[in-house]
């Protein structure tokens, strides 16, 4: 498994590319879900999921809800970590939170997701199988202490 912080799962270090600098010479906002994608594939490796899992069991995740805050600017060359930390499982679906943590240690932006378990006969949100069931599980419990983000499930609107 990867490295820890404070309890949550981290990434490998990615670096932002040029071609995913826009002309405002930041980051463009559609590349920080490819920072949470790649920085989430550690942990669902870990679940059991990936090319096997498909092929086997003609299963897989979609996304059924992510939300992004984006709260600092990452620039060209610029290296992060994702760190995850699971919050809640149910039979069919997952909810994680993500925060994009820069090499100098500022969050550059925060994801929050519900994972569906997804049969691809269907397509339609299917049971995990056990062993699938039993990872995130194991996941959950070994962060069930850890404290839950204060800005989770929080409403958009505008600062008055």
């Amino acid at each position: 498994m990867s490295e820890v912080l404070e309890g949550k799962y981290l990434s490998d270090p990615m670096e932002v590319r040029p071609e995913w600098i826009d002309h405002n010479g930041h980051m463009n906002m559609a590349y920080y879900g490819v920072l949470f994608d790649k920085g989430s594939s550690h942990v669902y490796r870990r679940i059991g999921f990936g090319n096997d899992y498909r092929k086997t069991f003609r299963h897989t995740t979609f996304s059924g809800e992510f939300r992004v805050r984006y709260l600092r600017e990452l620039k060209l060359g610029d290296k992060v970590r994702c760190a995850f930390q699971m919050l809640d499982v149910g039979p069919k679906s997952f909810h994680y939170v993500q925060e994009l943590i820069h090499e100098d240690g500022w969050v550059a932006a925060t994801g929050e997701e519900i994972s569906l378990h997804i049969d691809q006969t269907g397509p339609r949100v299917a049971p995990y199988p056990p062993q699938i069931k039993a990872a995130l599980d194991e996941i959950l419990a070994e962060q069930a202490g850890l404290p839950r983000p204060d800005w989770l499930g929080k409403p958009m609107g505008l600062r008055k």
